[in-house]
């Protein structure tokens, strides 16, 4: 991995900061302003049914998409390359028009599958607002596939930006919502879509890209991609039905679970998508186009390093995220509507999910080497099993241990999925170093329970101070949950660089150098 890379890598991590802070003020904004009731619980549902619907083939797409583009740059140029997209746009176009069309005609129906609990004024908002946020699927299709060009075209940062346009646009649908009436938000959240559009469009232009208003199933390179797509889609909507199970569950549980269970789960992959989504986004066309060049040497090297480099930067935030579980959720939601009920019900789904959040993380990395490899099969056969134990597990825990046993279950779930990609991927290109790989998971596992143990304790000490004054104001808990953190993680640091763990040394050096950089200046 060069330094080019670990910078890009730094800089989109922190486009993709900026993304997620303003994705976490919408869904504060929306907490706030409508609570963990019924409103919210139609929302979030409406808003994933299309979502569930039409992410698989914009995720399969743009899975297989940059693989295919190195490959048919290298052959046919930018014309053909021109050519192949505006193909597939047109296609994905055609389809998504047909999934609108069916979907408004079954509306009730496939509310019904989403959330099989839901009845009366919660049913009734919940298909109201599907009819409209069902034209999104357009949107979600055609920005999806667009990112990717841009990614395989040098532009690696617009996977982070793209989201910023669609947060702002939906704060702003929440307020004038509450402020009038809640189809008002809905339909706001409509016209995010088309700004994420409207906004990578400049940035098509200038790659050069010319439009091609061609339909066709025979060009070989649709064919060779069709091949490609069918398991990652297949696998796309394998892993959703986790989330279709998940809210289902959820909603025969009391008012407000569905939307604390997606608060906690979006709280839980927030780490994922700053620290992971960066690095594998950034990798993604590296590995590819090591693949294709067959260098299966400088292939496992940057696998192991990425998997290095989440370990030792996942593993402490899930410490942290369960040691700081609740007040996380008090200080970002209570608040409003947001009452103690939902924050225990928030904070009991985020500790049980924080579980898992390693997985999580190396699991996508993992599922990006394979695809890299233009093996899409092996993560969907992974995807299965997981799903399967998925399912299982949440049907039985979340009779023990309500909205809690369906976080568990789906942390299980991915840690069983992560462990048989890695068996799967050592199967397929033999060694990856993963005895040097046990040796640095082992090191920051010991230096990430001692920071536990710190901010803890840390925490108590400065909560009895003044409890009573602390549980009454956000801003103190912040400070304090602030200050604890802090003093975990200069602990933690300082253990890593003690044992040795050299991925550490490198990532501490990069920032010192960057910070030294801009002070020159």
């Amino acid at each position: 991995m060069s330094k080019t890379t670990k910078k890009t890598a730094i800089i989109l991590m922190i486009i993709i900061l900026v993304s997620k802070v303003t994705g976490f003020l919408r869904d504060i904004v929306l907490a706030q302003t409508f609570g963990a009731g019924n409103i919210t619980d139609a929302y979030l549902t409406a808003l994933n049914i299309p979502v569930v619907l039409f992410t698989g083939i914009s995720a399969s797409l743009g899975t297989t998409f940059i693989p295919m583009f190195f490959n048919i740059k290298e052959n046919e140029g930018n014309e053909g390359i021109h050519k192949f997209t505006s193909n597939i746009l047109n296609i994905i176009v055609i389809i998504s028009i047909a999934f609108i069309i069916i979907g408004m005609i079954f509306t009730p129906y496939i509310v019904k599958i989403f959330a099989m609990g839901f009845k009366g004024e919660v049913l009734d908002l919940t298909v109201g607002y599907s009819r409209i946020l069902l034209f999104s699927m357009i949107f979600i299709a055609t920005n999806g596939l667009i990112s990717s060009f841009l990614v395989g075209s040098g532009n690696v940062y617009i996977s982070g930006l793209v989201s910023i346009p669609f947060n702002i646009f939906v704060i702003v649908a929440i307020f004038l919502g509450s402020m009038t009436n809640s189809y008002v938000m809905v339909y706001g959240t409509l016209f995010a879509y088309v700004a994420q559009l409207l906004f990578q469009i400049p940035f098509l232009l200038k790659k050069g890209y010319k439009h091609k208003f061609v339909i066709s199933l025979k060009d070989e390179n649709i064919r060779q991609i069709l091949y490609l797509v069918m398991p990652v889609f297949l696998g796309s909507y394998v892993n959703q039905i986790n989330t279709v199970v998940n809210r289902t569950l959820a909603s025969t549980l009391e008012s407000g679970s569905i939307t604390a269970l997606d608060y906690a789960n979006k709280l839980n992959i927030f780490a994922v998508g700053v620290i992971v989504i960066s690095l594998s986004t950034v990798m993604y066309p590296i590995l590819s186009k090591l693949a294709s060049e067959n260098n299966m040497k400088h292939f496992k090297q940057n696998i192991s390093k990425s998997i290095n480099i989440i370990i030792i930067s996942m593993v402490p935030i899930m410490i942290m995220i369960m040691d700081l579980s609740t007040p996380i959720v008090r200080i970002l939601f209570e608040n409003g509507s947001f009452d103690q009920r939902a924050t225990y019900l928030t904070s009991t789904a985020l500790f049980y999910y924080s579980i898992g959040i390693v997985a999580y993380g190396l699991n996508d990395i993992l599922s990006k080497a394979f695809y890299s490899l233009q093996d899409t099969k092996t993560p969907v056969k992974n995807a299965t099993m997981s799903v399967i134990i998925n399912v299982f597990l949440s049907i039985v825990l979340v009779k023990y241990m309500g909205i809690g046993g369906l976080a568990l279950a789906g942390s299980i779930s991915a840690i069983v999925s992560t462990i048989l990609l890695f068996v799967s991927l050592r199967k397929k290109i033999g060694q990856i170093g993963l005895k040097n790989i046990l040796v640095i998971f082992t090191k920051v596992i010991l230096s990430a329970v001692i920071m536990g143990i710190v901010i803890r304790s840390s925490y108590n000490i400065l909560y009895g101070f003044g409890a009573n004054m602390i549980s009454e104001s956000r801003e103190l808990m912040a400070i304090i949950a602030s200050i604890c953190v802090v003093l975990g993680l200069i602990v933690y640091v300082c253990l890593i660089l003690l044992l040795n763990v050299k991925e550490a040394k490198e990532i501490v050096n990069l920032v010192n150098n960057k910070m030294i950089n801009i002070i020159k200046r």
